[in-house]
């Protein structure tokens, strides 16, 4: 997925969930009138809101919500960016590697796979174990989305080393 494929898709998340919270804060209006029905428009009026007519109250509260969830989404974006600037580094790398690795495996499965047997389940496997769904999952990663404490991804060094192990098997020199 490229760079402009993560920012469109970013954007089309966010306008989906400007418009779900903007609903949900416009509905509110119902969720929050009086429960028992008892109290007259006099009572319910603020300090704050005296001498302002309905409709000027009903607009200040419809300008206060836009304002309150301008905010929310402004601070997501922000956050949201921060986060995609601090992981793309680590995930570009990752899946640079689960590349690499796939490529080398593909080859090997190709050029010797009908005579090894364990080749082929193992590229299999690696098909299966090197999706991304797998490698950026929550119990590789401790609390604050790093790597483990040697900066290693354990599902990534697994298969290096069995990678390694059939181009030694096969004579096939790393460049």
């Amino acid at each position: 997925m490229s760079t402009d494929d993560l920012a469109l898709l970013l954007k089309n998340f966010l306008e989906t969930e400007h418009k779900v919270i903007y609903r949900v804060m416009a509905n509110q209006d119902d969720i929050l009138d009086d429960v028992w029905g008892s109290d007259s428009d006099s009572e319910m009026l603020s300090n704050e809101n005296a001498g302002y007519s309905r409709d000027l109250q009903k607009l200040r509260e419809q300008h206060n919500k836009r304002g309150y969830l301008d905010g929310i989404v402004s601070s997501k974006e922000t956050n949201l960016q921060q986060g995609f600037n601090a992981g793309f580094p680590t995930g570009a790398t990752i899946g640079f590697e689960i590349g690499r690795l796939l490529g080398r495996l593909q080859t090997l499965n190709y050029k010797y796979g009908q005579e090894n047997e364990q080749l082929k389940k193992d590229y299999s496997q690696a098909l299966n174990d090197l999706k991304i769904g797998n490698m950026l999952s929550k119990h590789v990663f401790d609390t604050d989305y790093q790597l483990p404490e040697d900066g290693k991804h354990p599902i990534l060094e697994e298969w290096k080393i069995k990678v390694s192990s059939y181009s030694a098997q096969y004579n096939i020199i790393r460049k």
